[in-house]
């Protein structure tokens, strides 16, 4: 049985995790100028692995701890992150638009990029807000 800090703790690792794994996509296909780095399905298996692992957490932690773990600093967090996230999101648009109307960038790989550094934005700064306030 997980304790309310053991499960907050393993939440925090494996969506740091997931995030890196989306930062680091973003970052080797605007390196490499290519759309597809590493196996596309990095990413969303980091995600599909992190969730499935956060659920047998909390079966495992019990109805009690999870929702100890999921207080109103959780929800603080998550909104935070979720606003991160958001204006992250929308700022990418004029950040690439300028290397894309040069021709600096091809249009696949900034759509690779932004998308990956859309959720990374989210996932890290979740786990930010949550180590500061844990």
């Amino acid at each position: 049985m997980l304790s309310y800090s053991q499960f907050s703790m393993l939440r925090r690792i494996v969506l740091g995790l997931s995030g890196l794994v989306c930062l680091l996509y973003a970052v080797l296909a605007l390196i490499m100028r290519n759309p597809a780095p590493i196996s596309p399905w990095l990413p969303w298996m980091s995600g599909a692995l992190g969730l499935f692992v956060i659920f047998a957490a909390a079966r495992l932690a019990g109805p009690d701890q999870v929702r100890r773990a999921k207080d109103e600093l959780f929800r603080h967090d998550a909104q935070t992150a979720q606003r991160v996230g958001f204006w992250v999101a929308l700022s990418l648009y004029p950040i690439f638009a300028i290397p894309l109307s040069l021709d600096l960038i091809a249009w696949p790989v900034a759509f690779a990029a932004m998308g990956t550094l859309s959720a990374a934005a989210f996932l890290l700064s979740f786990v930010w807000c949550d180590m500061r306030g844990g």
